[in-house]
């Protein structure tokens, strides 16, 4: 699987956190623009209203414009004591009447009957109103200009405050979204995480139908990994078949032919000996072959395992094997334990497997003159976890460099013997179908042992 690939849980919680955390930031701006607007449209109309109050207390005297207004009633328009207010109302020849000098700007007043602006003034930022009235005496004119500014602290605190508030707001509803969000992601891909458990708790061989309660959306997926399961089972029936076709069907002409080799030659003649021991090795090779390609991990099935007691297989495979293991002239040995040992296992391949170490023995445990070293031992040990399940022989073991290329396939250690090469590795493949680990040793002779670990209490 690629490294670079992103889980699902990764993509829904981007797809859905990504547009949330856009949407929520144009939404911001958006707020904050009209909120300003708004502010501004409602500090603007109660500034305009302030300044229009002023009108009230101009008048004519004189033909001139007067103001009779107090500066205390000025302050007064300011709300809630916050920020200055600065005005002036000057007449048609720029006199001032009253206020602060140069606050009025004329130019600006060209085109427009009142405008609003910002500017700054006596080292303070202020948001001016400014407009041209008119009061009329004698059929005369007279244009005063009024021009009202205030500083711009109440406004932005109250723009500051809303928009904190907003802020607040909008990140509660993100952070809950976001962690509800994960909450219904991980909820949506429990039935994911309940296959995947499932499939990571199986065995790699194991290939009956998934057994799961799945939803609409992961139903498909469970019945085609149960198709394909259904598919491998079946090409490994057929396998099975074929290699037990194979096999009855090689071993019929291989005995037919040592019948007429015994029916056509004495057993004394040395062309009977030369045929015989040709088709006794054809024999152990086609065995091996079929005996290999059986035990293939990929292609074996595990209904055939069964919990059976590794004492019980190993006591009556000694008494099978001890016979044939005198015959060739060595002494056998059985070393049992007395605790009582269940494994999973398949008992017809654990003793094609043991034949595999003992036929080794059988074949290189010998001397120079091909006469039989001592004894065959199988053995059973505990060693804390683990089950030792052991064959020695006593000939002249193999050297050290070569104790873990014997186990690889086609190797042989003495490549003037007849053989197939395959011996070991069966049994190494065998081992690793029951779990078990397998390893060579020289100990006064060769040592295999095959190495089971045990369930912990």
């Amino acid at each position: 699987m690629d490294k670079n690939t992103t889980s699902i849980k990764s993509s829904l919680i981007a797809w859905l956190t990504f547009p949330l955390f856009i949407f929520t930031m144009i939404l911001f701006v958006y707020i904050y623009f009209v909120l300003e607007k708004k502010v501004t449209d409602f500090f603007d109309n109660r500034l305009k209203a302030s300044a229009k109050s002023i009108e009230y207390s101009i008048g004519i005297k004189n033909s001139k414009l007067y103001v009779d207004i107090p500066s205390f009633s000025i302050e007064l328009l300011s709300s809630n004591d916050k920020g200055l207010i600065y005005y002036s109302v000057v007449d048609e020849d720029n006199r001032l009447l009253v206020g602060y000098e140069s606050l009025l700007n004329k130019k600006r007043l060209v085109d427009e009957e009142i405008i609003f602006y910002n500017t700054e003034y006596n080292n303070s930022n202020l948001r001016i109103v400014s407009y041209k009235m008119s009061l009329y005496s004698a059929g005369k004119a007279y244009n005063a200009y009024i021009t009202l500014g205030e500083t711009i602290e109440e406004r932005d605190e109250n723009i500051n405050y809303v928009l904190s508030l907003l802020l607040i707001i909008m990140v509660i509803v993100i952070v809950s979204t976001v962690l509800i969000t994960l909450v219904a992601v991980s909820e949506g891909l429990k039935p994911l995480n309940r296959l995947k458990k499932i499939i990571k708790k199986r065995d790699e061989r194991d290939l009956e139908p998934l057994v799961f309660n799945a939803p609409k959306e992961v139903e498909d997926i469970v019945k085609s990994i149960n198709i394909l399961l259904e598919r491998s089972r079946d090409t490994i029936d057929y396998i099975e078949q074929f290699n037990s076709d194979v096999s009855h069907q090689l071993r019929t002409p291989l005995a037919e032919m040592k019948v007429k080799l015994e029916f056509l030659y004495d057993k004394d003649d040395k062309d009977y000996i030369a045929l015989n021991s040709l088709l006794n090795n054809m024999s152990h090779i086609t065995e091996q072959l079929l005996l290999y390609a059986k035990t293939n991990p990929n292609t074996i099935n595990l209904k055939r395992f069964k919990k059976q007691s590794l004492n019980a297989i190993c006591k009556e495979y000694s008494l099978k094997t001890a016979p044939r293991v005198y015959e060739k002239g060595f002494e056998f040995a059985f070393e049992n334990i007395e605790e009582e040992i269940f494994i999973n296992c398949d008992q017809i391949l654990l003793e094609s497997m043991l034949d595999n170490i003992i036929n080794n023995a059988l074949h290189y445990a010998v001397d120079e003159n091909g006469n039989p070293m001592g004894t065959i031992t199988l053995s059973l040990e505990r060693h804390n976890n683990t089950i030792w399940l052991n064959v020695k022989d006593e000939g002249n073991g193999v050297d050290k460099k070569f104790l873990k290329t014997i186990f690889e396939r086609y190797y042989r250690v003495d490549s003037k013997k007849s053989g197939s090469g395959l011996g070991l590795s069966i049994v190494k493949q065998i081992a690793t179908l029951h779990k078990a680990k397998v390893q060579a040793i020289n100990e006064n002779g060769l040592k295999i042992s095959l190495i089971f670990d045990l369930p912990k209490a």
